[in-house]
């Protein structure tokens, strides 16, 4: 009996220590489980390397348009799509846009004219501010600069050939052109953001004398009525000098033949040989002239509603010893005075350039639209209210896309817009963004 009680004995003391080895492993174990949940945790991160990545992303985001506290934007971790789980699946920008908002049946839907309009809308947010939105202040459409017979890269200050259109539209002198595209079917609209007008974007088929043209616009389109010939400033307000047969944003006007389009006003010359003309402009370049409205002389149509574009508005201030002209209508400072004879583009460049006039040395030679701004097409020798305007051609800082070397002037008698050949002589008058 004591032998048995003794193995008895024996057994116990093995089973007891065996079970508080146990027992102390298993709390080890479980130490080692929580030590490993609490470093897992602190590097989550390196288990969804895109994570870091997006993250910077949002911060960029942020950072270019907005100086906020990025705390702010409401953006969360549970924002970030698991790019382990779905590597296909691209984390979107945070933006304004309802992702489960129905489309607009009236919105445009040519993903073209959804990224042209996207563009522009950045580039209204950082040039727009304190410019009149009125057609002298609507860029030309021209992004490069050119030396007298050929494009070149785009000189610095100081250089030869700098203060071209171009680089003025760079430095937010002037509104980029901003359309959008409503309705749909084969009678879409084109609206002008910034002049508010609405455009028809399909043209009729064939040609029409001028009669024929505004009858036509006096038809229904679009379901409404209302629409006209446009004014020779409206008409020149869609064109586009950056681009050439056709000078039109075809994003946007798709189907406009590099032609002739005929315009609402009449030619105000009074000489027996140009009674019943009107004006036209030709989209392979985008110049301005007049043609007869008899019914053998035939364009295209395109036709307009809105308010008509307003003209100028002039006061002559004197500033010092000079004098200046403040057009109320667009914002823009012009030199009273003017240079003759400059025969370089070059030239007409440097001359406003390096002009210090009326206390001011910000002067640079006018654009194309900007000198088509005082033109005044139902007046004749000269056709501007600009005071003391002369019967002459002025040089523009716009070349000839189409041919460089050729750049754009106005001829202020009946202010018809050409082109003519960088060495010819020409005026040189002066603008600048007046107070």
């Amino acid at each position: 009996m004591k032998k048995f009680n003794l193995i008895f004995i024996l057994v116990l003391s093995v089973f007891l220590v065996f079970s508080c080895s146990s027992k102390d492993d298993e709390k080890e174990e479980l130490a080692d489980t929580d030590s490993n949940a609490v470093q897992d945790a602190d590097s989550s991160g390196d288990t969804q390397p895109d994570e870091t990545a997006n993250n910077d992303d949002k911060n960029d985001t942020v950072s270019e348009y907005d100086d906020s506290d990025t705390s702010d934007t409401g953006i969360t971790d549970n924002d970030i799509p698991d790019t382990e789980d779905d590597p296909d699946t691209t984390p979107e920008q945070p933006d304004d846009t309802d992702p489960t908002e129905e489309p607009d049946d009236d919105a445009d839907t040519d993903p073209t004219d959804d990224s042209d309009t996207d563009t522009n809308d950045d580039d209204q947010e950082t040039i727009i501010p304190n410019i009149p939105v009125v057609f002298g202040n609507i860029c030309t459409g021209q992004t490069k600069c050119y030396d007298e017979s050929a494009e070149i890269t785009c000189p610095d200050e100081g250089e030869a050939f700098f203060g071209q259109d171009a680089q003025y539209a760079e430095k937010g002198e002037c509104i980029p052109q901003k359309f959008t595209v409503k309705g749909s079917g084969d009678e879409k609209i084109v609206f002008d953001e910034n002049l508010k007008l609405e455009w028809q974007q399909k043209i009729p088929e064939g040609e029409f004398d001028w009669q024929s043209a505004a009858n036509y616009c006096g038809q229904e389109y679009a379901g409404s009525y209302g629409w006209r010939l446009p004014t020779p400033k409206e008409l020149l307000s869609i064109a586009d000098n950056g681009k050439f047969d056709p000078a039109i944003n075809t994003d946007y006007f798709p189907g406009t033949p590099d032609e002739w389009f005929w315009t609402s006003a009449d030619f105000a010359s009074t000489a027996d040989a140009d009674q019943n003309k009107a004006w036209f402009v030709r989209f392979d370049k985008g110049f301005l002239s007049h043609k007869a409205k008899t019914e053998s002389e035939k364009m295209h149509v395109r036709c307009v509603r809105g308010t008509t574009l307003p003209d100028g508005e002039f006061e002559t201030r004197t500033i010092g010893e000079d004098e200046v002209v403040k057009d109320s209508v667009t914002g823009l400072m012009w030199q009273k005075t003017y240079k003759d004879g400059v025969k370089k583009f070059a030239d007409a460049l440097s001359t406003c350039e390096n002009l210090d006039y009326a206390g001011f040395t910000d002067w640079r030679l006018p654009n194309k639209n900007e000198l088509a701004s005082i033109a005044n097409y139902a007046k004749y020798r000269p056709a501007s209210d600009f005071p003391d305007m002369p019967n002459r051609s002025f040089r523009t800082s716009t070349t000839d896309a189409k041919s460089s070397k050729n750049a754009w002037y106005i001829l202020f008698s009946e202010s018809g817009i050409n082109f003519g050949g960088k060495s010819n002589s020409d005026i040189v008058r002066c603008v600048r963004r007046g107070e």
